[in-house]
Formats: C-alpha cells, sequence, structure tokens
C-alpha cells in the first residue's frame, strides 16, 4: 500500500501555510508544528497544540499540512 502524503490521520505534522480557527482564536503559523490527535467522525480532527488541545474543521486543514510522522 503506498503512503499518502496527504491523509490527515494521527501524528506529527507541519503547517504549510496559517491556519486561522476563529472560535478559539487559535493561529496556526506557516512552519508551525502540532500533533493531531483524534480524528472525529463528524469532519473534525482534534489536535494539540502548545500544549491545548482544539477541534478543527477536517477542510481546513486538507492541503494545509505536510505530515512529518504518523
Amino acid at each position: 500500500m503506498k503512503y499518502d502524503r496527504n491523509k490527515i490521520a494521527i501524528g506529527h505534522y507541519l503547517s504549510k501555510t496559517n491556519i486561522h480557527l476563529r472560535d478559539d482564536n487559535v493561529k496556526i503559523a506557516f512552519g508551525d508544528e502540532f500533533d493531531i490527535t483524534d480524528v472525529l467522525k463528524n469532519n473534525q480532527v482534534e489536535i494539540l497544540f502548545h500544549q491545548k488541545n482544539y477541534t478543527f474543521d477536517r477542510d481546513i486543514l486538507e492541503g494545509a499540512i505536510i505530515a512529518l510522522s504518523h
């Protein structure tokens, strides 16, 4: 099975653009690293960024992150 770098799964990621979550006033800048800790059923993912958990819509992250490890 071929590894898909664009598939969102639990792991460590690098932002390749600026990402903003308005509800929690969270800004992930280009080059920031974070962990996806859970892939939720409602098209959302839970991330760990600066020792805090946040929920992001999966669509916001697709194409904006690079997987560093799974």
